[in-house]
């Protein structure tokens, strides 16, 4: 049994294995021991192989999930397109010129706290949503808001400006009021 649960564990799948074997050969030779019962050494010998189809079958989906690497979440492909309104002062003729959407604010700056180490909102699904809407609501210049949506700080003309709107947001939007540290 000690065999068959290291084997289900990766990091130490030789030692079951090896567990495993030794377990098989020793209910192998007390199958033929004369004047012996016969079903520990057939319920060790089952036991031996199941928990090796096991461990194996367990290593296997860890390695092909390593080597897969991590799944990230997609759109679905039958949502409808989203209808954001655009300020009818920007020319909608090139994407890079417009304001980037609530969406796309909040991945971006939940991306740039990730990547600052501040992980005190992921327990918060409401937060990012509530952020990117805040933040494409707020002064915030189209330019500005791209950069946040790429997970880049504000261009340096609007830095001091955005930082404060960017703290009144967080407050605004994290109930708890624990804000980033």
């Amino acid at each position: 049994m000690l065999g068959t649960i290291l084997a289900c564990i990766p990091a130490v799948f030789g030692v079951g294995a090896v567990l495993l074997l030794a377990g098989f050969v020793v209910s192998l030779v007390g199958l033929f021991t004369k004047n012996t019962a016969k079903w520990p050494s057939i319920v060790g010998m089952i036991l031996s192989v199941v928990g090796g189809v096991i461990g194996s079958i367990v290593l296997a989906i860890v390695l092909a999930a390593n080597l897969a690497g991590p799944v990230l979440p997609t759109a679905p492909t039958d949502a409808p397109p989203s209808t954001t309104e655009q300020p009818s002062d920007t020319p909608t003729s090139d994407p890079s010129e417009t304001r980037p959407s609530p969406e796309e604010i909040a991945e971006g700056y939940a991306e740039m706290l990730l990547a600052g180490g501040i992980t005190t909102y992921e327990d918060m699904p409401d937060f990012y949503p509530c952020v990117g809407q805040q933040l494409y609501d707020s002064d915030l210049s189209d330019e500005a808001l791209r950069l946040i949506s790429t997970g880049q700080d504000p261009p340096d003309s609007e830095y001091d400006a955005a930082s404060q709107i960017l703290q009144d947001v967080v407050f605004t939007c994290d109930p708890n009021g624990r804000g980033v540290s």
